[in-house]
C-alpha cells in the first residue's frame, strides 16, 4: 500500500530531520533520567505531602512562563519571524531582530518580577495567613526571579535550534535537576537532619535559582558560537513590531496545556486540606462544603505530571522542535505541498512513537512510581494515588504529541488567532470538567479533565488545518495504523506476561522495591523488544528511524521507504 505520489522532500532533507529529532530525544531522555533521579531523592528526604506542594507551587510559576515566553508563544513567532528575515535581508537584520527581541524580554520579565514581588513578599510575611499558604506564596516569590534566567535561555536555546544547534538547549535542564537533588539530600545527611521539612525546602528553591545562572551560561556559549554577538538593535523595525502585536494572542493559543495545567495545580491547591490548614471541610458563608481531595494533592499531581510527561518530552518536543524551522521556511517560500509532506512524515513518526508510549506509560504506572518515589517519606498510599492520576494524564500522550505539531503549523503560516481560539475553548472546557469531575475521581480528575481537553483541542486544531491546507492524504495512513495496532497488541500482551511474571517470583523472594525495579526493566525489555520486533516483521517503514528499537529494522540505512 502507498502512501500517495511522490513528494518533493528530498531524502537528505528528510535524514536531517529525523537526525535532529533523534539527537533531541536522546538528549531529552538523558535530562529526563537525571529528572527522575531528582525526584527519588528530593521524595525520599522530602516527600510529596502538604510542604512538596507549596514548593511546587512556586516551582510551577517561572516554568509556567518559559513555557508561554520561552518554548512556547515567544519561541513560536521568533523562528519563523527570524527565519524570513534571515532568506529576505540577510544575516545580520535577522541577528539585529534576535538582540532586541532577547532584551525587550529581558525587560518585560524583569518588570513582571519586580511586580510580582512586591505582592508575595507581603503575603509571604503576613501572620494572619496560614501557615502553609505563607509557605506557598514564599517559595513563588524566592523562585519568580527563576523566571528571568530561564526564559532568556530557552530564547538562547530557540536561536541555536535555527541554526541546528540542539546539544546545550537539550542538556540545560540536568543543571536543575542535579542542583535540587543536592539541595534536597545534602542538608538532611550532613548538616540539617533534625530540621523539619518547612525549613530543609528553601535550600531546594535556592538550587532552583543557581541552576538558573548555569544555564544562562550554557546558553549563552551555545549562542555565541552560532554567531550571535553584541550589536545594534532596532524596538521600532516592522518584524519587531509584529512580534509585539501577536504575542497577546499567541500566549493564549499555545499555552493551553500550561495554562490548564497552572489551573490544575491551583485546584489541587485550594480544594485540599492543603490550603485550609489540613480541614477537609471549608465554610462559605452558610454553606459547609467537604473537601474532594486528600492532603497532599498537588503533590501526587506533579508526581502524575512527571510520569506522563516522560515520553511527551523525549519524542513529542523532540519532532515538534526539530521540524518547526523547516515548517517555518515552507511556510515562508509558500511551498504548502512540501509543507504537506514534512507534516505527513512527522505525523507517522509521532504516532508510531506516541501510540506504543501511550499503552506502555499506562502499564507500568504503578511500578515506575513505586520505583521512583516509594520509600523515605512516601507511603505506599501515597504511591496508589499517583498513579490512579497517573494513568489518566497517559491516556492522552498521543494527544499532547500531535498538538505540539499541529500548533506550529499555524504559527509557521503566521496565524495565530485560530490556535488562540482554539486554546480558549479548550481552557474553558477543562476548568468545567476539573470541577465536575474531582468529586467522584479526586486527583484522577484533574487529570482526566486535561486528557479530554488535549485531546478535543488536537481534533480541532486538526480538522481546522485540513480546511486551511487541504487533504493531507491521512486516511493513507490507515495501513500503517493498523500495523501499529497489531504490534501495540503483541507488545501490550507480552509486558502484562512479564508482570505476572516478575509478581510471582517476588511473591517467592519477597523483595518487593527490589522487585519493582525489576520487574520495570523487564516489562520496558519486554515491551520495546516485542513492539520493534512486530514493526519488522509487519514491515513498518518508520521503525528505520525511530530511537533505540530502530536498531532491530533490518532496512538498509538511509533507504527512504514510504509505503503505509
Amino acid at each position: 500500500m502507498a502512501d500517495g505520489p511522490h513528494t518533493s522532500t528530498s531524502p537528505a532533507d528528510h535524514r536531517r530531520l529525523i537526525s535532529s529529532a533523534n539527537l533531541i530525544s536522546r538528549l531529552t531522555m538523558a535530562s529526563r533520567i537525571f529528572g527522575l533521579l531528582r525526584d527519588k531523592i528530593c521524595s525520599y528526604f522530602l516527600g510529596v505531602g502538604t510542604v512538596w506542594s507549596a514548593f511546587w507551587m512556586g516551582f510551577q510559576i517561572p516554568n509556567l512562563f518559559r513555557r508561554i515566553f520561552g518554548e512556547g508563544a515567544l519561541t513560536a513567532l521568533f523562528v519563523p519571524a527570524y527565519t524570513t528575515l534571515q532568506m529576505q535581508e540577510g544575516r545580520e537584520a535577522a541577528d539585529q531582530f534576535a538582540r532586541s527581541v532577547l532584551v525587550l524580554l529581558l525587560v518585560v520579565l524583569s518588570a513582571i518580577t519586580a511586580l510580582g514581588e512586591c505582592i508575595l513578599l507581603p503575603l509571604a510575611f503576613n501572620p494572619h495567613l496560614l501557615p502553609e499558604n505563607r509557605l506557598a506564596a514564599g517559595m513563588i516569590a524566592l523562585m519568580l526571579p527563576y523566571t528571568v534566567a530561564i526564559c532568556i535561555t530557552a530564547m538562547l536555546g530557540a536561536f541555536s535550534a535555527v541554526h541546528q544547534k540542539f546539544a546545550a538547549q537539550s542538556l540545560a535542564p540536568i543543571t536543575t535537576s542535579v542542583f535540587m537533588a543536592l539541595a534536597a539530600a545534602l542538608p538532611a545527611l550532613y548538616f540539617a537532619a533534625h530540621a523539619p521539612l518547612t525549613e530543609r525546602i528553601w535550600w531546594v528553591a535556592l538550587a532552583v535559582l543557581a541552576s538558573g545562572v548555569v544555564q544562562l551560561l550554557m546558553l549563552g556559549v551555545s549562542a555565541h558560537r552560532c554567531g550571535l554577538r553584541w550589536g545594534s538593535m532596532t524596538f521600532a523595525s516592522p518584524a519587531v513590531r509584529s512580534l509585539i502585536r501577536r504575542m497577546g494572542v499567541m500566549i493564549v493559543g499555545f499555552s493551553a496545556v500550561q495554562i490548564n495545567t497552572f489551573l490544575d495545580s491551583q485546584i489541587a491547591w485550594w480544594f485540599s486540606p492543603d490550603g485550609h490548614n489540613g480541614a477537609r471541610t471549608v465554610h462559605v458563608g452558610s454553606l459547609h462544603i467537604h473537601l474532594p481531595m486528600l492532603a497532599g494533592a498537588l503533590g501526587k499531581l506533579s508526581v502524575a505530571q512527571r510520569i506522563y510527561m516522560l515520553p511527551v518530552g523525549v519524542f513529542g518536543v523532540a519532532i515538534a522542535t526539530a521540524i518547526f524551522p523547516r515548517l517555518s521556511k515552507l511556510a515562508a517560500e509558500s511551498n504548502v505541498d512540501e509543507l504537506k509532506d514534512v507534516l505527513r512524515r512527522a505525523f507517522r513518526r509521532g504516532l508510531f512513537l506516541s501510540l506504543p508510549a501511550t499503552i506502555g506509560m499506562i502499564l507500568i504506572a504503578h511500578k515506575l512510581i513505586s520505583a521512583i518515589y516509594l520509600g523515605g517519606h512516601v507511603s505506599q498510599a501515597d504511591v496508589n494515588r499517583a498513579t490512579h492520576a497517573a494513568r489518566w494524564f497517559c491516556a492522552g500522550i498521543w494527544a499532547f504529541e500531535l498538538q505540539m505539531i499541529l500548533i506550529r503549523v499555524f504559527y509557521a503560516f503566521h496565524d495565530s488567532h485560530t490556535p488562540m481560539k482554539v486554546a480558549v475553548a479548550a481552557v474553558v472546557l477543562n476548568l468545567i470538567l476539573n470541577l465536575l469531575l474531582i468529586w467522584p475521581l479526586g486527583v484522577a480528575g484533574i487529570a482526566a479533565s486535561t486528557t479530554a481537553s488535549a485531546i478535543f483541542q488536537c481534533a480541532l486544531l486538526a480538522w481546522l488545518l485540513r480546511r486551511r491546507i487541504g487533504p493531507l492524504q491521512a486516511a493513507q495512513m490507515g495501513g500503517m495504523l493498523v500495523r501499529v495496532a497489531a504490534a501495540i497488541i503483541s507488545m501490550a500482551a507480552s509486558a502484562m506476561a512479564a508482570d505476572w511474571a516478575c509478581n510471582r517470583w517476588v511473591r517467592i523472594a519477597s523483595h518487593p522495591i527490589v522487585g519493582n525495579i525489576i520487574g520495570l526493566a523487564v516489562m520496558v525489555a519486554v515491551a520495546a523488544a516485542v513492539y520493534g520486533l512486530c514493526a519488522r516483521w509487519l514491515d513498518i517503514p518508520e521503525l528505520a528511524h525511530a530511537p533505540i528499537i530502530g536498531r532491530l529494522s533490518r532496512q538498509r540505512s538511509g533507504k527512504d521507504n514510504t509505503r503505509g
